[in-house]
């Protein structure tokens, strides 16, 4: 039976030191600038299919193959595609989001490349105001006061290859050290932080997790045994994946984002 660790997630978020790190399930309620709910991979690569082989039946490409192909053979129609879908629109969103952008975190990082905080930050009046930051582009100028919010994998906009979401781009950043999955790992060490809406299943993200343990002169432990305990907010998660985050002072919370924000923000 699953611990319910409510209290303490609540704990953590109040004493102001915790970050928040959000994946796709984070921007659910969010609708794009079509007024559309965002799109899921599955649904991408389905629209995608339809940009760069109109008149053929689908078959079962990926979602990271399909966007290379469509680097390639319809840039204008791709960057059309991610600045409409994958952007979010006006239309109204959920007071959840408000909560959770006010809570006092130390920072935020996030997987997703939508535009998330810049619609909230349109949308109610925040205790604080956001920076976004990509980690494929230059960051902008530091604001003082301001939460930042970190796109590792880059953010939708004018420049499709500005994110990442191919085989390539993927191949790309599992060739070499990335300095905010780097800030990431450095920041698991030694604070605690809620995820929302991811089950951590990146590639990228563990391979910097290892590379910061095998690294150094020293042998290391696989988890520190001072490491602090984080939370992952999921309406539901593997055994297997609950028994490997555990090993890594990851806790599970039943529930999404949404429900979540009623009983602990």
């Amino acid at each position: 039976m699953t611990r319910d660790r409510t209290e303490e997630l609540a704990s953590a978020i109040r004493g102001g030191n915790a970050i928040l790190f959000t994946g796709a399930g984070f921007s659910a309620e969010a609708r794009d600038r079509a007024g559309d709910p965002l799109p899921d991979s599955a649904q991408m690569a389905c629209e995608l299919w339809k940009l760069v082989f109109p008149d053929e039946r689908p078959d079962d490409s990926t979602l990271a193959d399909l966007y290379d192909i469509a680097l390639l053979r319809c840039p204008d129609k791709l960057r059309e595609y991610v600045a409409t879908h994958l952007k979010i629109g006006d239309a109204p969103l959920p007071d959840s989001f408000r909560a959770w952008f006010s809570a006092p975190w130390k920072r935020v990082y996030t997987l997703n490349v939508d535009d998330l905080e810049a619609a909230v930050a349109r949308r109610f009046d925040l205790p604080r105001p956001l920076r976004t930051i990509s980690a494929l582009a230059t960051p902008p100028p530091p604001i003082p006061g301001a939460l930042e919010v970190i796109h590792l994998n880059g953010i939708a906009g004018d420049v499709a290859s500005q994110v990442t979401f191919s085989t390539m781009q993927y191949a790309s950043r599992l060739a070499r050290r990335d300095k905010a999955y780097e800030r990431f790992v450095e920041d698991l060490g030694s604070t605690q932080f809620v995820f929302v809406g991811t089950k951590l299943d990146e590639t990228v993200l563990w391979q910097h997790v290892e590379l910061d343990r095998a690294s150094g002169t020293r042998e290391r432990e696989r988890v520190p045994i001072d490491r602090p305990h984080s939370f992952l907010i999921s309406p539901a998660l593997t055994r297997a994946r609950q028994i490997l985050l555990e090993s890594h002072h990851i806790h599970w919370v039943p529930g999404t984002a949404a429900e979540l924000a009623e009983r602990v923000l």
